[in-house]
């Protein structure tokens, strides 16, 4: 089973769907798996009068509707997205099972550009909650999955990427000044990925997530991080999760 990663789509739902029909044919994908920033919006939702033509395993990110997402949710939503639209939402800390792997899912992330939306103590916030992250660590360690998708990306781990230079002011105003830890500049990511990664009683094969909206590679104690690219680049710069080999590959092998 090919699993195209799908980055940041931003509610671009027509466009994905374009996107996917392309890879289908020219990669021979037989599901997708996209990484947050969605367009988990109901406007966005209401548009899509056709199925997406593969499967869409999603998670959110930090530019969804929160507040509408979790009334959604609650309200048994999710399982006609997935008889509608061919759309499967993957909640915080779930596992799936696709092809030969288990994939694991941890959406939300910190704004950089915006105050962080709390919802309250019992809501769905933008970014991971330490709760969330513990969850999903436990879960993952039972489960052992061996791809993990979360939003953005763990800091300070070594993974490697750099904050664009216009958001620093953001960061320092929406991350640090609100009590969040974006680590290290040239390595920064997000505290609660961290605190997962260090829960991890293992290592999985790979890591991917999107955020950053660029293509970056790296390995961590054996784990292959993948950052993919937005939109566009999902299909021009392909990264493909082989659900049988258990290998993510990109274009460039």
């Amino acid at each position: 089973m090919q699993v195209l990663i799908v980055g940041d789509v931003h509610g671009r739902h027509d466009r994905l769907a374009d996107l996917l029909e392309r890879a289908r044919c020219t990669l021979g994908i037989d599901a997708a798996i996209q990484v947050g920033d969605f367009g988990f919006a109901e406007s966005a939702l209401g548009a899509v009068r056709t199925p997406f033509p593969v499967p869409v395993y999603a998670i959110d990110g930090n530019h969804e509707d929160h507040r509408w997402l979790q009334r959604a949710l609650e309200e048994g939503e999710a399982p006609r997205w997935a008889a509608r639209l061919n759309l499967f939402y993957q909640p915080r800390g779930s596992t799936t099972v696709l092809g030969g792997s288990t994939v694991g899912f941890l959406g939300g992330a910190l704004h950089v550009d915006r105050p962080q939306q709390h919802n309250g103590p019992a809501g769905l916030a933008n970014y991971i909650r330490r709760r969330e992250a513990h969850a999903a660590a436990a879960e993952f360690n039972r489960v052992r999955p061996h791809l993990v998708v979360t939003h953005s990306c763990p800091a300070g781990i070594g993974i490697g990427l750099t904050g664009p230079q216009e958001l620093r002011l953001g960061v320092l105003d929406h991350v640090v000044a609100a009590g969040f830890d974006p680590g290290p500049v040239h390595d920064c990511g997000d505290a609660e990925l961290t605190a997962l990664w260090s829960r991890l009683a293992y290592r999985p094969t790979a890591w991917v997530f999107g955020h950053h909206h660029r293509l970056h590679a790296t390995t961590v104690e054996g784990t292959h991080f993948v950052c993919v690219g937005e939109g566009e680049a999902s299909v021009e710069q392909p990264v493909v999760w082989d659900s049988v080999d258990r290998v993510l590959w990109t274009a460039a092998r």
